[in-house]
């Protein structure tokens, strides 16, 4: 439910990490400790550290962080429709919302003396749509008639300020229970007007109480105390748990009713019962992540939340099986002895795809994450082969297998030519040395590439990786048409298309909208200077492009590239880098944000996954794009999407037809 003890919380939240027994987490938009959660329906809502308020509306498939209106510390939430619920902590800091969890108003309860406002609320607990209670420190209790628009202080349970209250439940807007320090447990059986104090056996502080109807509850607390009444409360028995250690505390337990029910400890320890906790299994012994609230829905339906803004669910569901596996090539005849796959990915209902698990032949299953994509990077032999691939998710729950047989025949003695594409760049300058390149490929290797010039081999090519290139330079001004020929491993040529190159004078100058560069001298390596691309803008100064990634968004080649004079290129300042074409490419920078680039190169946070998915398509996380934070300077923060009609990757595209539109 919630912690007593308050500590600094500074572990990295890791979203992958998978509990045990079907337990596994989901992608959570915060860092911050959650203590609290409830849920109605599909909405699940969540609580915690610094005014923390999340809430998901599908079954927590995705999460996203409302406006709580609040940076005190909130300790519990109650559901009271899939649209409104209340949360209460520090300072008797009561909040509601009415919107699912998007926006929470302040509400101030009706108190006794002004020293109550700094009372911590610890617990709250609504027995209908319009009538709930809130307890908390030094006995302050207080309740609601209206569905929790207001809040007035009711009768103390304690008679004293002596105790802090920890937890409050109730089966019937009469009947209500609450756990306290020293071993303190409260009823009223009239809606809280009077208290009777029960006999607990025990002084140790209890934490939480739980009830799965009228006469079946449970009370835990410090030092592995563990109660249980089958009487209403009339009498409480303890129960031993020896999977926890003596010294352990209770943070939480939830009954779906009187004999299944789950617990959490302070130190990570998750167990569950189904006979009443006479005896327990032990899910998840002690370590991270702490959960520091449970909530047991149903039998395939159980939350936790906690420490690092972790959130679990109990995932009983298997994935859906792998969709569209296939081979690159035809199956009957792959020409890849080290061939790759392809698939549609896999869904799941309760938490999501962790990773999928690949085997060829009999061998054995492996790890490949989750992607929906693998080269199988063994050799094999030229004959049949199957591939095996299946999905498991976040609870560890494994999908349905796919099976694909293809038949290699891969032959090392080709008779398949080389393939070269044309030659870049399509200028340059007279009596300066420029390098040309080419990119090269082949089903074995590429030996040997020659540049022609005019029809006549003037040079041999230095090859490294697929580019071929060479140095060459023009001592006259004019055109000139040139090409490369190479040779594979097996002797087969390929001539590339011819280009036509233009040669300038030095004094050579630029036009709005080129893409420029200077010429290279000999054989340079990939960093040096004489490399760098930029654009030429309407501004008259030069942009640079921060990576390939980014030049690609406008441009598919260099074809058009201008070579300017070293003293040409000097006389351009330099100005703001070129950023991703507006409409192509989803970015995030250091933190969890993930932005759309709007018109103009306006950066837009989207609300949520599910608005994402939307818009982009299922596979829309495997294509974020991170960039350094150096390079977010480049960019201008615009408008939240806050909807799948708030944006079309299309039609942005579209009218971003030129940089200079967004310098």
């Amino acid at each position: 439910m919630r912690r007593i003890t308050v500590f600094l919380i500074v572990f990295l939240f890791l979203p992958q990490n998978v509990f045990a027994s079907g337990w596994g987490q989901l992608n959570s938009p915060t860092t911050n400790t959650l203590l609290g959660t409830d849920s109605y329906g599909s909405t699940i809502f969540a609580i915690g550290k610094v005014g923390t308020v999340l809430y998901s509306s599908n079954k927590g498939l995705s999460w996203s962080a409302g406006t709580g209106n609040t940076s005190y510390d909130l300790s519990d939430v109650a559901a009271i429709s899939d649209t409104k619920a209340v949360a209460v902590g520090a300072h008797s800091t009561i909040i509601r919302t009415t919107d699912g969890g998007k926006n929470w108003s302040v509400i101030s309860p009706t108190l006794t003396t002004s020293a109550q406002s700094s009372y911590g609320l610890r617990a709250v607990t609504m027995a209908s749509s319009s009538i709930g209670f809130a307890v908390g420190e030094y006995g302050l209790t207080l309740k609601t008639t209206d569905g929790g628009a207001s809040w007035k202080e009711i009768t103390n349970p304690t008679g004293t300020s002596s105790y802090h209250l920890n937890d409050v439940v109730s089966t019937s807007t009469s009947k209500v229970w609450i756990a306290a320090e020293s071993g303190h447990l409260y009823a009223s059986t009239d809606g809280g007007s009077t208290w009777t104090s029960e006999t607990s056996g025990t002084s140790q502080h209890l934490v939480t109480v739980s009830f799965a109807d009228s006469s079946h509850g449970f009370a835990s607390g410090e030092n592995r105390t563990f109660l249980r009444t089958t009487n209403g409360g009339s009498t409480w028995s303890a129960v031993s748990i020896s999977n926890l250690p003596s010294t352990e505390t209770i943070d939480d337990i939830s009954f779906l009713n009187d004999e299944d029910g789950i617990l959490s400890s302070t130190t990570g320890y998750l167990l569950q019962t189904n006979d009443a906790g006479t005896t327990w299994s032990t899910v998840s012994s002690s370590g991270s992540p702490v959960l520091v609230d449970l909530n047991y829905v149903s039998a395939s339906e159980r939350w936790g939340v906690g420490d690092n803004g972790a959130i679990y669910r109990y995932d009983s569901a298997s994935p859906t099986k792998p969709t569209n596996f296939d081979v690159s090539g035809e199956n009957d005849a792959v020409n890849d002895s080290t061939p790759s796959f392809t698939w549609t990915a896999s869904s799941d209902s309760e938490t999501a795809i962790n990773y999928y698990s690949f085997k060829m032949d009999s061998g054995s299953s492996v790890n490949i994450g989750n992607t929906t994509a693998t080269t199988y990077t063994t050799t094999l032999t030229n004959g049949s082969h199957t591939a095996y691939l299946y999905a498991v998710d976040r609870g560890a729950n494994t999908s349905s297998t796919a099976s694909l047989t293809f038949t290699v025949d891969a032959d090392s003695s080709s008779n398949h030519a080389p393939t070269v594409e044309k030659l870049s760049p399509r200028t340059a300058i007279k009596n300066e040395t420029v390098t040309f390149t080419a990119l090269v490929s082949d089903e074995g290797s590429v030996d040997d590439c020659d540049l022609y010039v005019d029809g006549t081999n003037t040079k041999n090519m230095t090859l490294k990786g697929d580019i071929a290139f060479t140095t060459q330079s023009f001592s006259s001004t004019g055109s000139h048409a040139l090409y490369a020929r190479c040779t594979d491993d097996d002797g087969n040529k390929t001539s590339g298309d011819s280009v036509t190159v233009k040669i300038s004078k030095t004094s050579s100058y630029a036009s709005a909208g080129d893409l420029i560069k200077i010429g290279c001298s000999g054989d340079v390596e990939v960093n040096d200077p004489c490399t760098a691309v930029y654009y030429y803008g309407v501004d008259g100064k030069r942009h640079a492009f921060p990576n390939e990634a980014i030049y690609k968004s406008w441009y598919s080649d260099f074809d058009d590239l201008v070579i300017l004079s070293s003293s040409a290129m000097g006389d351009i300042s330099l100005g703001d880098n070129v950023i991703y074409r507006p409409g192509t490419q989803l970015v995030k920078f250091l933190g969890s944000t993930v932005y759309a680039i709007g018109y103009g190169g306006v950066l837009q946070p989207i609300a949520n996954e599910e608005i994402a998915t939307a818009i982009f398509g299922s596979h829309w996380a495997s294509s974020i794009q991170t960039i350094s934070d150096v390079f977010f300077g480049d960019y201008r923060i615009g408008s939240t999407i806050e909807s799948s009609s708030g944006f079309s990757p299309s039609a942005v595209k579209s009218a971003s037809t030129s940089i200079n539109q967004t310098l």
